[in-house]
């Protein structure tokens, strides 16, 4: 009895199968690329320059790795998606599986440093926020604002002529204004007991969205640009006009007690959850140019990372690997191939950080891969809220 029991145990290990996947990046501009293969082997989501990728061992899932694995590669303008069904390994052997990513030429050629990001500003020690901007490699920086109010939020209006932001007192009010892009001509566009803020302009320069609590909710509201017939959207924050003007992303956590980003139309209807990570908070989404994707910032694992997905929510893609780090208010830039965000290195203040799509890997390695860029590098400010233009 004991002979046979380990006769049958040793044709069970010489009989066990296996499966292997197979990832073929194709194209590239010969620059980096992002493969996010975390479904396949954990914590395999790395900066790698395209080629061919094996996985012998897929991390375990139900029926013995049987199920589906999902392998996203984000390259400058290019992000895609694709699932692979495994099915059970074979008795003897192993079972092949291969996706192909075809990096259409010139999607990864880098981010282009033109036009201008527009920031708030304030002393650590005395805070008095302004408004700034600078150029994307650094240069001409220059200074917009100079009250005793606070300035915050600035947001360009799709033509670059026009500056959203707001100004007020932390033990006051806070409404929402307009100037011209040398900071001339300020116009009061709210004016409300409740504090008006992060306002955002549509594409088509005649509506902003804006979070308040004029109501007792904390929401989005809409106004006309000349200050008449607001309205309430929908319970949340942090709005973000599609660039085709007909719905707005936002971040809410008043529909399933956590901060999610979600879809909706300029109507009210057709809400959509786009992220689901429970006791994580997923916020400050972002479009880029052409509408197909979004970045926005997660705490999904750890930190608050950077993340890009395609407009659908599919896709969703790390692209900061560094948990140390803090990445927030993420905004594209006017090529589609780079961001600019709100960061802090460590202990560092926060600053003004401009990086590609691709994004930066920091963790478990000797040499950062693609770090990112700080623009303004204070060491005596918080430097927040950036939006670029592109001139």
């Amino acid at each position: 009895m004991f002979n046979l029991a380990v006769l049958i145990i040793a044709i069970s290990i010489v009989g066990c199968g296996s499966n292997q996947v197979t990832v073929e990046i194709r194209g590239g501009d010969g620059q980096l690329v992002r493969l996010d293969a975390n479904d396949v082997e954990y914590k395999f989501n790395r900066l790698v320059k395209a080629g061919t990728f094996t996985f012998p061992q897929p991390e375990s899932k139900i029926d013995l790795g049987r199920g589906s694995y999902v392998v996203n590669v984000s390259a400058g303008d290019y992000l895609e998606s694709q699932v692979l069904e495994l099915e059970a390994p074979p008795i003897s052997g192993v079972g092949e599986y291969k996706v192909i990513f075809d990096v259409p030429a010139g999607s990864n050629a880098g981010f282009k440093r033109t036009g201008t990001i527009l920031y708030s500003s304030t002393k650590k020690n005395v805070r008095n926020w302004d408004l700034f901007t600078i150029k994307p490699d650094g240069s001409d920086p220059q200074q917009l604002t100079d009250t005793r109010d606070f300035e915050q939020h600035p947001a360009w209006s799709a033509d670059g002529k026009k500056i959203l932001f707001t100004r007020g007192d932390v033990m006051s009010n806070i409404d929402i204004y307009t100037m011209d892009a040398d900071g001339s001509n300020v116009a009061r566009l709210t004016e409300h007991p409740e504090r008006d803020q992060r306002g955002a302009f549509s594409p088509d320069g005649q509506t902003v969205a804006f979070v308040s609590q004029r109501d007792g909710d904390v929401a989005i509201w809409l106004i006309d640009i000349d200050g008449a017939n607001p309205r309430k959207l929908v319970k949340g924050r942090e709005p973000a006009f599609s660039p085709d003007g007909r719905r707005v992303a936002f971040t809410s956590s008043a529909f399933h007690d956590n901060d999610e980003i979600y879809l909706i139309d300029l109507d009210g209807s057709n809400m959509v959850r786009l992220t689901d990570n429970r006791r994580k908070f997923d916020w400050f989404a972002s479009w880029s140019p052409k509408g197909d994707r979004l970045a926005y910032n997660s705490e999904a694992y750890g930190g608050q990372e950077l993340m890009i997905m395609l407009a659908n929510g599919e896709a969703k893609t790390r692209i900061s690997i560094a948990e140390k780090t803090y990445e927030q208010e993420t905004v594209w830039s006017p090529d589609g191939k780079g961001l600019a965000y709100t960061g802090k290195m460590g202990d560092d203040d926060y600053d003004i950080y401009v990086v590609g799509t691709n994004g930066f890997d920091l963790d478990e390695l000797d040499t950062p891969r693609s770090p990112p860029t700080n623009l303004t590098d204070n060491n005596d400010r918080d430097d927040m809220s950036p939006s670029w233009r592109s001139f």
